[in-house]
């Protein structure tokens, strides 16, 4: 099965999808009918997945899918409506703003009404296009580049699984607004991955391979397929001959992979502020506290290019910006979108992100980053402790 249109070429590939006459006509109409603000924001992506299971094709998806979210504000609440149909979005504006009067008839006395910080009303195209885009990848492509991860990965005797994955996916997104903001935004993100399951005796281990981030086919051909593959069957090899931990409390050097997983739980998550107005953050009232060590900054960048948590604008239009949550161990900075901004009196600092054209934004990561420290490398750093363990990538499972 070999996919023989190109998917560039679709009515997802550029332009605008929206109706501007129609779109402003319908967010005029929730002004005049009492809407403090209202906002309609469209979401097309492109989509393609395939996977290999030991080396045969298992499954392929193309897909192309829409989402249109209304979101109307009144008396402090929000109305919200959600459609893959776009011309029906006129039609939902006096029964969305019913929403969210019957939404805030109901608010508690406990409950804060919603608010808006106020940001810069901008109107503007903006693509980041990939070096080679990769709706242009045929199928004998993707599984030519899963085979050369496939066919390293399962040469010994003792590897008996491999699975192979591929996904990639254009999103295209327009955001009109009662304010004015009138923006259009579009990038890619391209990402492959494999896991190794090797035996011998009762022992069965697996481990797991990825390479992606924000970009087209060459985010792929940067990577050397074939090494990977190897890199994942000689760690899963080495698993299977692996010493259990000792337990106790002991030096830990951490690679960039699992610290990556520690700082994205215990401190990205506390850090969204939709968590902290909701009482669901440890790190409620603590800005401007020290957190941690005086070495440790740690930044949310999603301007981070290449980076899979990166994008050009936040489902608010809000321009993106890196924020810094911790600088030399003290917690700086919630990420936010325009609501939470408005709750904390801060600035909003582009943290809105919805998971589809049919979904709400709400305040998540991007590319969380720890900078660097003054250590040259590994071995300086693994010096300095006289005992201890090295441990690496989180996605070894025994």
């Amino acid at each position: 099965m070999v996919v023989a249109t190109r998917q560039s070429d679709s009515m997802f590939s550029s332009g605008r999808l929206l109706d501007e006459d129609k779109i402003n006509k319908a967010l005029n109409n929730a002004s005049e009918l009492g809407a403090e603000y209202a906002e309609i924001r469209l979401v097309s992506q492109t989509t393609n997945t395939a996977s290999l299971k030991d080396g045969k094709l298992e499954r392929a998806i193309p897909g192309e899918e829409i989402g249109v979210t209304m979101r109307i504000l009144a008396d402090g609440a929000w109305g919200v409506h959600s459609t893959s149909d776009i011309s029906s979005i006129p039609e939902q504006v006096e029964s969305t703003l019913r929403l969210a009067k019957a939404v805030a008839a109901r608010r508690s006395s406990s409950q804060l009404p919603v608010g808006l910080a106020e940001v810069p009303i901008i109107e503007d195209v903006t693509h980041w296009r990939s070096v080679k885009d990769v709706r242009d990848t045929d199928l004998d492509t993707r599984i030519e580049m899963m085979l050369a991860i496939d066919n390293e990965a399962k040469d010994h005797e003792n590897i008996v699984s491999t699975s192979t994955g591929w996904s990639d996916e254009h999103i295209h997104t327009e955001l009109m607004t009662t304010e004015g903001m009138n923006r259009v935004w579009s990038f890619q993100r391209s990402l492959i991955n494999g896991m190794v399951t090797a035996r011998e005796g009762s022992d069965v281990v697996s481990y797991r391979m990825r390479h992606g981030g924000e970009g087209g086919l060459e985010v792929i051909e940067s990577c050397d397929l074939g090494e990977m593959g190897r890199n994942a069957r000689i760690s899963a090899l080495r698993l299977l001959k692996a010493e259990r931990a000792p337990s106790g409390k002991m030096p830990l050097v951490a690679d960039r992979d699992l610290t990556g997983v520690y700082i994205h739980e215990a401190l990205g998550h506390p850090c969204e502020a939709d968590l902290v107005a909701a009482g669901d953050s440890c790190l409620e009232g603590r800005l401007g506290q020290t957190i941690g060590s005086e070495i440790c900054t740690v930044v949310d960048d999603p301007t981070m290019r290449g980076g899979y948590g990166c994008y050009p604008v936040d489902d608010e239009g809000v321009n993106t910006r890196p924020k810094n949550l911790i600088v030399n161990g003290v917690l700086t900075e919630y990420l936010n979108h325009r609501e939470t901004a408005h709750r904390y009196d801060l600035d909003p600092n582009g943290g809105a992100r919805a998971q589809d054209g049919l979904h709400h934004p709400l305040v998540r990561m991007s590319n969380t980053v720890i900078q660097g420290g003054t250590h040259k490398d590994l071995d300086e750093l693994i010096e300095e402790s006289n005992s201890g363990f090295t441990l690496a990538v989180a996605e070894a499972a025994r």
